[in-house]
């Protein structure tokens, strides 16, 4: 297997000849070359694949992008220092538009002074847009609604780009609700909040709390405390924790909640009754198994009826690449792929993609067991074509993805 050294090293200007068009440094050279961001990530290729498209990784704790080409080769980056000491923000999901072929990316930037909540699964902050040439277009936050205050932080879980000019966002919000059963006086909660713009004006919107049933929906083995509704350990819980969002062939917006082991379908041409359906979980209604359903999922990708899941697999903390195929007529699931990893276990974050054939994009996010960050894997023969290793293992990333 190919062995490649320590990428990023401080104070290290290191170029690469690229053959792709179009990708500029941080510094956006106008040259056909690639500069590794000063202070950046260090990390470690081994293997290389023969995918034409580019590597891209985000990270939890650190704000670092980093985009790879096939072979492993650093192609664009960017790091910026913590703007306070002792600050612990992140570049969170890096990603690539294609808008009727017209190129974007875009990132989150999290925001120390704007309120988590403390929690360490909430970083709010501004969606940032950058152009084909990596030029900052723009920044996005909330706009105003019943629920937000137009410029109000934007959650960093995912971000959907249907255009420029619309788009969807989510964010989470503390409130006391007086829904939950067993509570008539009222109790802290966070709940997910999410919001479709078109040209500055809302045009859409769904908050979890106005569907008292997840509640009893919801799942400890991710976070202890996500149904403290008595409040005794946290001052609110996170009750279904958002994080990830895809449309599928009909518009309807596929959502991933992790702390009630759910795949939720959401109508968006509704202002009420807009959950569809709900895949896993207590409330699942394909007629899963316990061994068949996921357990604190983070990623997914919808492809006509297949839905693939990054489940980290936190009840059994074993995690697995699993696709279901739904009939959605009659309301029936085939799981048609469970792949494990030798006991490997990602406790939250990371991604999954499918190539082609048998090839995987893994980003396992938070680790416990080793400092590997992102593998591509062929999982008919278990092959391991390529694998992203971190120097510092505390550097987590939050998702290691693929674009063409």
């Amino acid at each position: 297997m190919k062995k490649k050294t320590w990428h990023g090293v401080a104070g290290m200007l290191l170029i690469f000849a690229l053959t792709l068009t179009g990708c500029s440094s941080s510094q956006h050279s106008t040259a056909r070359e690639a500069v590794i961001a000063d202070g950046l990530a260090k990390i470690m290729v081994e293997g290389e694949t023969d995918l034409p498209g580019n590597f891209f990784l985000s990270f939890v704790y650190s704000r670092n992008l980093i985009m790879l080409d096939g072979k492993g080769n650093i192609v664009w980056s960017k790091h910026e220092e913590q703007p306070v000491d002792g600050a612990q923000t992140g570049f969170w999901d890096f990603k690539k538009h294609d808008v009727n072929g017209r190129i974007y990316y875009s990132y989150h930037d999290q925001n120390y002074k704007m309120d988590g909540y403390g929690l360490p699964g909430y970083a709010p902050g501004e969606r940032v847009i950058l152009d084909k040439d990596f030029n900052e277009v723009k920044r996005i936050t909330m706009e105003a609604s019943d629920v937000t205050e137009k410029g109000q932080g934007v959650d960093g879980h995912d971000f959907l780009m249907i255009d420029p000019d619309h788009y969807i966002l989510s964010c989470y919000v503390k409130e006391n609700v007086k829904n939950v059963p067993g509570y008539p006086e009222g109790t802290n909660v966070i709940y997910s909040y999410l919001q479709e713009v078109k040209n500055g004006e809302v045009i859409w919107d769904w908050k979890s709390i106005d569907y008292p049933e997840l509640y009893d929906l919801i799942s400890t083995d991710a976070t202890p405390t996500a149904d403290d509704f008595a409040n005794k350990q946290v001052e609110a819980p996170d009750i279904i924790h958002f994080n990830a969002m895809r449309l599928d062939d009909s518009g309807n917006l596929i959502c991933s909640f992790r702390h009630i082991d759910s795949i939720i379908c959401l109508d968006r041409t509704k202002k009420e009754d807009q959950i569809k359906w709900k895949l896993s979980g207590k409330g699942d209604e394909f007629g899963l198994t316990q061994l068949q359903k996921t357990s604190g999922q983070h990623y997914l990708t919808v492809d006509g009826n297949t839905f693939t899941v990054f489940n980290n697999g936190n009840r059994d903390v074993q995690t697995q690449i699993r696709s279901y195929v739904l009939d959605m007529d009659n309301k029936k699931a085939e799981l048609v792929k469970s792949y494990g990893f030798n006991n490997k276990f990602s406790q939250a974050c990371g991604s999954v993609q499918k190539i082609d054939g048998s090839r995987y994009v893994i980003g396992w996010g938070w680790p416990t067991t080793d400092n590997e960050c992102m593998s591509v894997i062929d999982v008919s023969t278990g092959e391991k074509l390529m694998s992203v290793k971190l120097e510092n293992p505390k550097n987590i990333t939050y998702r290691c993805v693929y674009y063409e």
